[in-house]
C-alpha cells in the first residue's frame, strides 16, 4: 500500500463506499460526509494526501466553498482536486476548472476509468513536486555559487580602494568611515523623504559604491597626489580629473553582472566632487541632476575629509567641519540632505577612531553582496512580502486622505469588534456628542446608555439580526442625544463582516452615521404643506379623503358618521364685510371644529365655506345628533371677538351619512352626506339632517336648538 492517502468527500455514504472500494488497495483512505469535514481533515493530514475526490452538491458546504477555501490556503497548488459530480453543465465545468480543479468525472461512471484518470493526476503532480524540487536544489546551488563569486568581486573592489587610499598616505578607515557616514545619511533620507525610494538593498549597494569615489586617484601622479602643501591651479586641474579617471577605469572593465551596481558606482565616482548649485566638477550638474547617491558621499566624503588629517591640512574638530559645511565653505549641498546630516551630526560624533589600521582594514574590506537583488527578493516573495519606507509613506498618505475625506462629509465613521467587544468612532463623534471616540463593553454600555431614544432600540436589534452574508447592509433611521441634550435624527448605514473560514460567522460592522435631523424637519414642513389647508390649516381636501379612506379600512366593522358642513349665508359675509373678514370667519370656523372633535376624527376643507369631520369608532346616532346641534351652532359673532361689534352673526347646516349603513367608502359616504346637507339647507338655516336610503326627505330633519 502506497504511504499517500486519497480524501473521499461526498454526502452520499454509498459514493464514497464505491469510491473507497476502487482505491483501498494502493492507498489510505479518508472520508468526509461536507465540505465542514473535508477542510478539517485536510487540515490536520493535508501533506499524507495525494489526491482529493469532490462532490460539488453537499450540505453544510458545498463543493465549491471547499475549492474557493482550498485556494484561499494555497493548497491547490501541490494538491489536485478531481470533481466527481452528477453536474454536468458547461456553466459548472468553466467555473469548476477556474477554482483550480485537476479534472472533473461526470457521475454515473465507470470504475476503471475513474481509477485511471485519478492515477494520472496522482502521477502527473509528483512528477511535477519532483521537478520543482530539483529546480529548488539547482537554484540554491547556483545562488551560493552566485554569492560567492560576488563576495569574490565585492572583496577585490574594497581592496583597489583600499590600495588607492594607502597610496595617497590614507588609511582603510577613511574608507570604512565612508561607508559608515555614506550608510547614516542614506538611513536618515529614507525616513524623512521617502520619495527617494531607498530601500535597504539600495542602500546597502550604495555604501559599497561609495568605495570607488576616489578610485581614479590611481592615475595622478604622487608629486600631486601626496604633495604637503596648497596645490597650484595647475596641480587642481590635474588632481580633478580623477573623477574622470575613474570613470575610464570603471568602462574599461567591461564586466557588469549588475547593471544598477555599476551605475551607483559610475556615479558616485563621476559627481561626487558636483556641488547643489552646479560650481563642482568635472559636470557642472546643479540641483536634482546630480544623482542622490552621488549627493550623499559627496557630503560624506567632504566631513570625512574635514575630520581627517591630511598631507596639506590639520583635522578639524567636529563641530567646526558642521559649522564649515553649514557655512557654505566647501560648496553648496542639498537642503534636504543638510537637514538629515544636522540631525544626525550627534552620532557622526560618536565614530570610533580607536581602531588598529588592521582592523580597520579588515572591516573596511568585509565582503559584501552587491548583487543579491535577484535572490533577496527570491527569498522575499517565498517568505513574506516587506513594505519599503516609499510604500510605508504612500499608505500613510492614502489613510490621511480618507480621514480628511470623512471630516469634509461631515458624516461619523464607526467600527465594532464583536470578538474584542469594542465600539470605535471618528472624530467627529466626540465633536457632536461630547463622548469618548472609543466604547469598551458596547454591549452592556448601549443597554445602559441615553444615546439612543428608547424607542429606537428594538429597532437596532431587529435590523442587526437580519443581516445575512447574502444581504449584508441594512439602512435605519435612529434618534440620537447630541451634547445639547436633544434627540437629533441620524441616518445608520450598517454593514456587517463575516468570517467565511468560521462558517460565515459575524465578527462586527463598519459604518457610518448622517445627521439628517434637519432634512427630515424639512420634509415633515414640506409634507405638512402639501396635507394642509392654506388658510385654515386643517387638513385639505386631498389629504382629508386619504385620511378617511384609510380609517374606514383600518376601522372595519365599527360604526363611523360623516358629516358635511356648509357654512350659511357666506356669501353674505363677504359682501357686507370683504373678503378678510371671510378669511378670519373660515379660520375661527375651522378652529371650533377642530376644538370639539376628538384627535382621532378628521377635519378637513373642502373649498369655499364646507368643511368636512369623520367621526371614528361613534356607539349611537344620537351621539352624532348631539355632536351635529354643536356645529350648527357655531356662531362667529363671539368667535371672531377681534372683530367687535361688526362681528357677522353665523351658523351652520350640517347633513350626516353613517357607516356602514349609508356606505363604506369615501365617495359614496360624501354623496349621501351632500344629499343629507341639501335636504337640510332647504329647510332653512342650522339644521342637521341624516341620510335617508329610500329617497325623497332625510331621514331625520332637525332644527338645531339655539345656543345659550
Amino acid at each position: 500500500m502506497d504511504d499517500k492517502a486519497i480524501l473521499i468527500v461526498d454526502d452520499v455514504e454509498l459514493n464514497r463506499a464505491i469510491l473507497s472500494e476502487l482505491f483501498h488497495s494502493s492507498y489510505r483512505i479518508f472520508e468526509a460526509a461536507n465540505g465542514r469535514q473535508a477542510l478539517e481533515v485536510l487540515r490536520e493530514h493535508r501533506d499524507e494526501i495525494a489526491v482529493v475526490l469532490l462532490d460539488i452538491v453537499m450540505p453544510v458546504m458545498d463543493g465549491y466553498e471547499v475549492l474557493e477555501n482550498m485556494n484561499r490556503e494555497k493548497w491547490l497548488v501541490r494538491l489536485p482536486v478531481v470533481l466527481i459530480t452528477a453536474e454536468n453543465s458547461d456553466l459548472a465545468s468553466l467555473r469548476s476548472y477556474d477554482l483550480g480543479v485537476a479534472d472533473i468525472i461526470n457521475k454515473p461512471f465507470n470504475p476503471g476509468i475513474v481509477k485511471r484518470r485519478v492515477g494520472n493526476i496522482i502521477e502527473l503532480y509528483q512528477h511535477k513536486a519532483h521537478l520543482e524540487t530539483l529546480v529548488d536544489k539547482q537554484v540554491k546551488a547556483l545562488e551560493q555559487q552566485a554569492l560567492k563569486l560576488n563576495q569574490a568581486n565585492a572583496f577585490m573592489i574594497e581592496a583597489l580602494s583600499s590600495v588607492v587610499e594607502f597610496r595617497s598616505s590614507e588609511s582603510g578607515r577613511h574608507i570604512k568611515r565612508i561607508r559608515f557616514t555614506t550608510r547614516l545619511l542614506l538611513e536618515a533620507l529614507a525616513v524623512r523623504h521617502p520619495k527617494y525610494g531607498l530601500t535597504p538593498l539600495t542602500m546597502d549597494r550604495i555604501s559599497l559604491a561609495a568605495s570607488m569615489h576616489d578610485i581614479g586617484k590611481i592615475a595622478i601622479p604622487d608629486s600631486v597626489l601626496n604633495k604637503p602643501g596648497k596645490l597650484t591651479a595647475e596641480e587642481f586641474e590635474i588632481m580633478k580629473t580623477h573623477t574622470l579617471k575613474g570613470c575610464e577605469l570603471l568602462q574599461s572593465l567591461n564586466y557588469s553582472p549588475n547593471e544598477t551596481f555599476y551605475r551607483y558606482c559610475y556615479d558616485i565616482c563621476r559627481s561626487h566632487h558636483e556641488r547643489w548649485d552646479g560650481r563642482g566638477y568635472p559636470d557642472g550638474l546643479a540641483g536634482a541632476r546630480i544623482p542622490i547617491w552621488a549627493q550623499v558621499v559627496s557630503l560624506a566624503d567632504v566631513y570625512d575629509a574635514l575630520t581627517s588629517e591630511r598631507a596639506y591640512k590639520r583635522s578639524y574638530s567636529h563641530q567646526e567641519a558642521v559649522d564649515m559645511i553649514l557655512g557654505g565653505e566647501c560648496g553648496a549641498f542639498n537642503p534636504e540632505l543638510l537637514e538629515v546630516f544636522v540631525a544626525e551630526a550627534p552620532r557622526l560624533q560618536k565614530d570610533p577612531h580607536g581602531l588598529s589600521e588592521a582592523q580597520a582594514f579588515a572591516e573596511a574590506t568585509t565582503p559584501f553582496d552587491p548583487f543579491a537583488e535577484e535572490a533577496a527578493e527570491r527569498a522575499a516573495a517565498r517568505d513574506a512580502e516587506v513594505l519599503s519606507a516609499r510604500t510605508l509613506w504612500l499608505l500613510e498618505r492614502e489613510r490621511e486622505k480618507y480621514r480628511i475625506v470623512t471630516e469634509l462629509s461631515g458624516d461619523i465613521v464607526f467600527s465594532y469588534d464583536m470578538g474584542a467587544d469594542v465600539l470605535e468612532f471618528s472624530e467627529k463623534y466626540h465633536t457632536l456628542f461630547g463622548r469618548d471616540t472609543r466604547v469598551p463593553h458596547t454591549r452592556e454600555r448601549l443597554t445602559a446608555t441615553d444615546l439612543i431614544h428608547d424607542e429606537d432600540r428594538s429597532l437596532i436589534d431587529a435590523r442587526l439580526g437580519g443581516l445575512t452574508p447574502q444581504y449584508p447592509r441594512c439602512r435605519l433611521e435612529l434618534r440620537l442625544r447630541t451634547r445639547s441634550g436633544r434627540y437629533e435624527w441620524f441616518e445608520v448605514y450598517t454593514h456587517a463582516l463575516w468570517d467565511v473560514d468560521a462558517g460565515y460567522e459575524c465578527v462586527g460592522y463598519i459604518g457610518k452615521l448622517a445627521n439628517i435631523h434637519e432634512r427630515k424637519a424639512e420634509a415633515s414642513i414640506l409634507r405638512e404643506r402639501a396635507h394642509t389647508d392654506a388658510l385654515t390649516r386643517v387638513a385639505n381636501r386631498p389629504h382629508a379623503e386619504e385620511r378617511i379612506t384609510a380609517a374606514l379600512r383600518n376601522d372595519s366593522g365599527t360604526r363611523a358618521a360623516l358629516l358635511f358642513l356648509d357654512l350659511d349665508d357666506f356669501k353674505s359675509i363677504n359682501d357686507r364685510f370683504g373678503h378678510p373678514v371671510g378669511d378670519r370667519v373660515l379660520c375661527c370656523l375651522a378652529g371650533e371644529i377642530r376644538a370639539r372633535v376628538r384627535e382621532s376624527d378628521v377635519v378637513g376643507r373642502l373649498g369655499g365655506d364646507e368643511f368636512v369631520v369623520f367621526l371614528r369608532n361613534v356607539s349611537s346616532e344620537k351621539d352624532v345628533a348631539r355632536k351635529a346641534e354643536e356645529l350648527c351652532n357655531l356662531n362667529c359673532a363671539t368667535l371672531c371677538a377681534d372683530l367687535a361689534d361688526e362681528a357677522p352673526v353665523t351658523s351652520c347646516s350640517v347633513g350626516i351619512a353613517m357607516s356602514p349603513e349609508d356606505g363604506v367608502d369615501y365617495a359614496e359616504l360624501m354623496a349621501r352626506a351632500d344629499n343629507a346637507l341639501y335636504q337640510a339647507k332647504a329647510r332653512g338655516k342650522r339644521r342637521y339632517a341624516f341620510y335617508s336610503s329610500a329617497g325623497g326627505d332625510a331621514k331625520e330633519l332637525h332644527p338645531a336648538a339655539a345656543a345659550g
